[in-house]
């Protein structure tokens, strides 16, 4: 795999969701992370070191069991598109997001998301296609 060919980048940007998301490995993450890197969601803290810490202490330290599970991703040159099925606890209500990373220099450079609950009684593999 080339490095920065969208496979690569696709199994750089799988490998930094498990390390942040499934792991909570913050240090792996810091690596897998550009030092400039840009999040742009609003209420997660600015830059690599206010992501990581916003995240440690926002979900990690509430929410140890939160995982993201990937159902499906994309890659388009520098950008990996991944369709996920966040699970906040065993038992809460799932959600659904879609997040979308830039890869440059094989690090993670920036990051957007959206997401949406999965409505009661609604089975999650309806918004994510049972992939």
């Amino acid at each position: 795999m080339a490095h920065g060919s969208p496979a690569a980048n696709k199994k750089l940007v799988a490998e930094f969701i498990q390390a942040f998301y499934n792991d909570k490995d913050f240090s792996r993450a810091r690596e897998l992370m550009a030092e400039d890197f840009v999040n742009h969601r609003p209420d997660v803290g600015t830059g690599r070191e206010g992501t990581l810490t916003a995240f440690r202490e926002q979900v990690a330290a509430n929410l140890p069991e939160f995982t993201l599970e990937v159902v499906r991703s994309s890659a388009d040159e520098d950008l990996v598109w991944t369709h996920n099925l966040l699970r906040p606890s065993p038992g809460a209500a799932p959600m659904v997001s879609v997040d979308i990373f830039r890869v440059r220099d094989g690090r993670v450079c920036e990051h957007w998301d959206v997401a949406q609950p999965v409505p009661d009684g609604m089975e999650p593999g309806h918004l994510v296609g049972d992939a």
